[in-house]
């Protein structure tokens, strides 16, 4: 779950919480208003009727199982019920809003910990990618630098394998034509040695 959708479920429960105790309130209000008027009329009914009693005479006999007000104390009784009922839903509805709470600000303190740490990784990452970048170019550099000398060194190479390629190659010849040179020259100065130039 990420932070956005839980503010938006959080917002939507508080919506919920908030109509729910509005409703709840209502029906407290509109239950304790129709009690007093139960009660007013229950009690105004006994003096009426004792009342008339005082003025008619003596009352008829009540039968066994007839209770006084029998009838409205279940009516009163049931409407007390569903209040205090109304009332626990209420204390309910606020314990269960509150830890909602909790939990909430304690899932952002957790997103917003986590994301601050990714931040701080993800400017540690950089750091080390242009660390790392700065690194390839100077690399990439040195080695255009090192193959300069390279292809001069093969160049240098080249040339020098093909002088020793041609020094290998005509090293007979030359070696004969060198040994012919040097008859050539030895008879050249026995001729001379024995020539009288005077």
């Amino acid at each position: 779950m990420n932070l956005k959708s839980a503010g938006e479920d959080r917002k939507a429960a508080n919506k919920l919480y908030q109509t729910s105790m509005s409703d709840q309130q209502a029906t407290k209000q509109i239950l304790n208003m129709a009690l007093g008027r139960l009660q007013k009329f229950y009690s105004s009914k006994e003096t009426v009727l004792a009342t008339v009693n005082v003025h008619a005479g003596p009352a008829p006999p009540k039968p066994a199982d007839y209770k006084k007000s029998a009838s409205s104390g279940g009516v009163l009784q049931l409407l007390s019920k569903i209040i205090a009922d109304a009332e626990a839903t209420v204390t309910e509805l606020k314990i269960t809003e509150q830890q909602a709470q909790k939990e909430y600000a304690a899932f952002v303190s957790a997103s917003s910990a986590s994301i601050e740490a990714n931040q701080a990784s993800i400017l540690e990452k950089q750091k080390n990618v242009a660390s790392a970048s700065s690194e390839k170019s100077y690399t990439e550099e040195a080695q255009l630098s090192k193959q300069t000398e390279l292809d001069k060194l093969g160049d240098l190479l080249k040339a020098t394998h093909q002088d020793c390629d041609w020094l290998v190659k005509y090293f007979d010849t030359r070696q004969k034509a060198r040994a012919e040179e040097l008859d050539a020259i030895g008879e050249a100065k026995a001729i001379l040695s024995g020539a009288n130039f005077a």
